[in-house]
């Protein structure tokens, strides 16, 4: 007869097998963590943590800290890791409770489990995938003689049909089962370790495979659980079964999906980031007060964010959200009002934008002008200065708490923000390079070719100038259509909240990108490839070094840069003359000695051409000529905000 009745914190033991070194501590540690933060009732449980052959004397301490029993446990064996979990049974063996709840220490506890849990099977949740294959079970059942059971399964995430064949991160079983099974999945696991072709090609997964063969030698009785008790993260390179997304999550599987900070990293599934989103926070509040600081005193402290990226590429968008993600940019009156290039604003501080413009103008460079923005040839006092006017700026800043500065020119000053600013977080924002130069070439008539050189010098920039520094990449595209994935990928790294959906849908318009990658992608030369390549895969933030760019693309931009700064100076050299040349006309003595000439040449004629002949249209109201000629419109785009 079935046992319906629900389990209470005195029936269960909760057990985890984690290794001595500082992943697995750490994950055992958030595994405790979780339990005691968010399990409700399972929070009364005892815990037992076994760490194979050692165990270190701070972890210990942190895991006995929330209560935990710390046992050191022999390894099973060395040819099949997984394993060891094994050695939990020894020592639950002997346990006042009678139901045991064994755990990877990769998962967190993020509601209480037990109102869920079966008392009289063996309940785990099917494998998503078939890493062991039908055609592996009929092998092994035949090697060993046993009838193959029905595939009265279907896998989780494909829906294969399967015999039951379990995930073992996650399991629920009584201790009189327990008793029965753990001996044969011992058995088989040696067998499968000693000769691991009788599993290939899927030895990988041989653990569970003897469970599943564990299961089928005993007959104890097992059932499915359900997916919210075993939550998995790890495989969104495949689509979700269906309705995954909306399921509220009970247990978090999260593999490998943690920073080296110990916060979970963002996922997909709404529901799922908001109990991550919450354990987050409470992993953070734990330790502020863990350094004796109030929530007060950390909301209160002064957090320097710089958002780093290209011109068009997207920084004002991502000082919108960090704006609203609780991220104080300044007043009104502070920043630019919004234009036909930036409907939203472009959240960036005029005292910032005139200081990059000054710094830019010491060294006889402009926002397109890479090359010349040479900060090693600004002398001593000036660069002492530069830095000295940065700090006060961020000091008078560091009052508001969180706060964010943003210029695109930041991108190749960085290392004068940097050395003002200390130890910043950075945003490093990119977008699809012929998405970047078709925008340029739109607003300031830039060849597509010269922008797409533009986007490598600002991009390699950016990623050279921040190594070393705590920093997030981004990109336009993805924030345009994940802005909630995106918001808690900023706030995993920022420590800021995540807005609502609601505020995001107010934030992010996919119809502001209107620079689509499109064909243009054709004209990037190698070396721009292989950069975006390695933003889309974040491999770019994993470089030690960043190469420098091409010394020929370069060449190309400078020397147009220079072709532009030749007709600058001719066009101004025309219009300073024509002022000299008006003013003449207009001042009396002119008049008085042309009227003088005339007379003169009525008398005398001459062939020779006046200067109002030779100046037309200074005829009309000098004497008969006079008037002024207006100065050539500048380049295109020239006086326009640069994001």
């Amino acid at each position: 007869m079935t046992d319906a009745r629900p389990l209470r914190a005195a029936d269960v033991v909760v057990g985890c097998v984690t290794e001595d070194n500082a992943k697995y501590l750490g994950q055992a540690l958030r595994l405790v963590q979780s339990i005691h933060w968010f399990g409700g009732e399972l929070s009364a449980s005892r815990i037992v943590v076994g760490c194979v052959d050692a165990i270190d004397p701070r972890a210990r301490r942190a895991l006995e800290s929330y209560g935990t029993e710390v046992r050191i446990v022999p390894r099973f064996d060395a040819r099949n890791p997984p394993s060891s979990r094994l050695r939990i049974f020894d020592e639950l063996r002997d346990a006042p409770e009678r139901h045991f709840l064994l755990l990877d220490c990769d998962t967190i506890v993020v509601q209480d489990p037990l109102p869920r849990l079966r008392r009289d099977v063996f309940h785990a949740k099917i494998a998503p995938f078939p890493t062991v294959t039908h055609e592996v079970f009929e092998r092994l059942f035949a090697r060993f003689g046993m009838e193959l059971p029905a595939q009265t399964h279907v896998t989780g995430y494909t829906a294969t049909p399967t015999i039951p064949y379990f995930n073992a991160g996650v399991m629920g079983i009584a201790a009189d089962l327990a008793e029965r099974l753990a001996p044969e999945w011992m058995r088989f696991n040696a067998i499968f370790a000693a000769d691991r072709s009788l599993t290939a090609p899927c030895e990988k997964h041989m653990h569970q495979a003897a469970l599943a063969m564990a299961l089928a030698s005993t007959k104890i009785p097992a059932a499915e659980m359900g997916m919210e008790l075993n939550y998995q993260l790890n495989a969104t390179h495949v689509p979700a079964p269906p309705g995954y997304a909306e399921i509220d999550p009970v247990i978090i599987h999260y593999h490998h999906l943690a920073g080296d900070d110990g916060l979970l990293l963002p996922c997909p599934f709404p529901r799922a980031q908001q109990r991550i989103d919450a354990f987050n926070a409470r992993l953070r509040a734990e330790r502020s007060r863990a350094m004796g600081l109030s929530r007060g005193e950390t909301t209160a402290a002064a957090k320097r964010i710089a958002v780093v990226g290209m011109h068009r590429s997207g920084t004002s968008l991502a000082g919108r959200l960090l704006a609203a993600m609780g991220c104080y940019a300044g007043e009104e009156d502070d920043m630019p009002a919004p234009d036909v290039f930036n409907p939203t604003g472009y959240w960036e501080r005029r005292d910032v934008w005139a200081l990059d413009e000054e710094i830019l103008a010491a060294l006889d460079a402009t926002w397109a002008e890479p090359a010349r923005a040479d900060l090693s040839s600004l002398d001593a006092a000036a660069r002492e200065t530069f830095v000295a006017r940065a700090r006060e700026i961020a000091t008078s800043l560091d009052q508001h708490g969180a706060w964010m500065i943003k210029d695109p020119r930041m991108a190749i000053l960085f290392p004068l923000w940097r050395e003002a600013l200390g130890d910043p977080l950075c945003v490093l924002v990119w977008r699809e390079p012929a998405a970047v130069a078709r925008s340029l070439a739109k607003r300031d008539g830039l060849p597509l070719i010269l922008g797409l050189a533009l986007w490598e010098e600002y991009t390699r920039a950016m990623l050279a100038s921040t190594i070393g520094l705590r920093r997030v990449c981004i990109s336009y595209e993805e924030l345009v259509s994940q802005p909630l994935a995106t918001a808690a990928k900023l706030s995993h790294t920022l420590d800021l909240p995540v807005p609502t959906e609601e505020e995001l849908r107010s934030i992010v318009d996919p119809a502001l990108d209107r620079h689509g990658a499109g064909e243009d992608d054709a004209l990037l030369n190698g070396a721009q490839s292989e950069l975006r390549d390695a933003l889309r895969s974040g491999a770019a933030l994993e470089w030690t070094s960043v190469p420098a760019i091409h010394a020929a693309t370069r060449g190309a931009l400078a020397a147009y840069m220079d072709r532009l700064r030749e007709g600058a100076a001719l066009r101004k050299e025309r219009a300073d003359l024509d002022a000299l040349l008006g003013a003449t006309f207009d001042s009396r003595s002119w008049k008085i000695g042309f009227g003088l000439t005339r007379r003169w040449r009525k008398v005398f004629p001459s062939d020779e051409p006046t200067v109002i002949d030779r100046h037309p249209e200074r005829r009309e109201g000098v004497g008969g000529a006079g008037g002024t000629v207006s100065a050539p419109p500048g380049r295109p785009g020239s006086s326009l905000r640069s994001e």
